[in-house]
């Protein structure tokens, strides 16, 4: 029923930091093509090692979904370390709309790329720091012994009915309107990205998602499998309980752990 378990577990040497992570992507049952892309990668910039993971979800509605969201992830892989100071707004905005620049070129040239767009949910993690960059519905969370908590905020439709009062949580998980988003890169000239960091506490575990895992599988759910199951066995269960629940667009889990390696000494 999916098609992707990876896992992977990394160290810092220098900092005795290990990082544990998995991630699986699947195309669901009711759509003939996967548009999501990921990453998950270590990089070094200025003698810093850095660990990145990220989703981009291709709008279905769109043309070329896919092409938005793998050259999305491409850009990100070849482009970021030229980046200063991850934690940058005006550094890390400019490099998204670089990326949107892109998309709309490309949807200029070919009529079978024109409109295309994609969502973005990126995580760079250093130390005890983890910086989150975010356009769109995709979704970061952080799961430890206090429950989940959603890191970054949709910039769709529904929520900005949220925001104003005009829906309440219960109605917004089944208003019919809440895959409307109105922030993507490739949908504007210009794109206003989010930019959240967060301090790293023992025993946080990270989720990245598409809207693909939340609307079919309800948060006490994500956040048991995730508690109760290593980050393989929980990638598997998430994919496989969200195409039980219908599967009703691309799903994509990114799960990782950072953890401080135990000094040994004689």
């Amino acid at each position: 029923m999916w098609t992707i378990e990876t896992k992977c577990h990394q160290r810092d040497h220098k900092r005795g930091v290990k990082m544990k992570c998995a991630y699986s992507t699947n195309v669901g049952v009711k759509r003939k093509k996967n548009q999501d892309a990921y990453l998950a990668a270590t990089i070094k910039n200025k003698g810093e090692h850095y660990y990145m993971f990220a989703v981009a979800d291709g709008l279905g509605g769109h043309l070329s979904g896919e092409i938005a969201s793998n050259m999305t992830i491409e850009y990100i892989k070849k482009n970021i370390t030229a980046i200063h100071d991850y934690s940058n707004y005006k550094e890390m905005n400019a490099m998204v709309n670089d990326i949107n620049q892109c998309l709309l070129k490309i949807g200029r040239e070919k009529e079978t790329c024109k409109g295309m767009a994609t969502t973005l949910t990126l995580c760079i993690v250093n130390h005890k720091k983890i910086v989150v960059v975010h356009v769109g519905d995709s979704r970061a969370y952080r799961i430890n012994d206090l429950g989940l908590e959603q890191l970054t905020k949709d910039h769709s439709l529904v929520q900005v009915l949220l925001d104003e009062g005009k829906l309440t949580s219960a109605e917004a998980l089944n208003h019919p309107q809440k895959n409307i988003i109105t922030r993507a890169i490739g949908s504007d000239e210009v794109v206003q990205t989010s930019l959240y960091s967060y301090d790293i506490q023992p025993n946080d575990i990270f989720l990245i998602c598409s809207d693909g895992l939340y609307n079919m599988v309800d948060e006490p759910e994500i956040y048991q499998i995730i508690q109760e199951k290593s980050l393989e066995e929980a990638a598997k269960i998430l994919i496989n309980r969200a195409n039980e629940n219908g599967g009703n667009d691309n799903i994509t889990v990114v799960l990782f752990k950072p953890e401080e390696e135990e000094n040994h000494t004689i």
